[in-house]
């Protein structure tokens, strides 16, 4: 296992604890169509989303969660793709999946924690992120982002030293 899967899994684990933090339930994503693969890398949601409460809540949705070093980057190519950019393929199948970016090494001002909602863009409109805590709709508090970015980086560090 390489230090960027390693990375990726546990991005997924702490997008998992926010999401347990902020009183959702955690379900696995089960599908009986193939995965959405590019390389070696699978695209389709890792998880499904449900809040506990009745609430302002989306109800049940579905998440993807990659590390990626430089989110902002991912996010350009991505866009120069196209029609063929993962994004697209992805929003094809699962219109209101939350595709959510990790990254360690968030522009100046940013979060590690960055989310794409593809249910509320618009035909055409390029992909961008927004910090997971600027999505209103799902009342992820900014302390339980903190939280999670300090967890993040002291991870991260202890790998990247270890790998050197």
């Amino acid at each position: 296992m390489d230090l960027l899967e390693v990375k990726s899994r546990i991005a997924e684990a702490l997008v998992e604890a926010i999401f347990r933090r902020a009183r959702y339930q955690i379900h696995p994503f089960r599908n009986n169509t193939s995965p959405l693969r590019f390389g070696r890398e699978d695209f389709s949601p890792d998880f499904r989303v449900s809040s506990e409460a009745e609430s302002e809540n989306p109800g049940e949705f579905l998440v993807e969660v990659k590390y990626r070093p430089s989110a902002y980057q991912f996010v350009s190519v991505e866009n120069q793709r196209g029609e063929r950019s993962i994004f697209y393929m992805a929003r094809r199948q699962w219109p209101n999946l939350y595709f959510i970016l990790v990254t360690d090494r968030p522009e100046a001002g940013r979060s590690c924690f960055q989310a794409i909602n593809f249910g509320s863009m618009r035909p055409g409109e390029p992909f961008r992120t927004v910090d997971l805590v600027e999505l209103k709709e799902l009342q992820i508090f900014q302390q339980n982002i903190e939280d999670h970015e300090e967890l993040i980086r002291r991870i991260f560090a202890l790998l990247t030293g270890a790998a050197s």
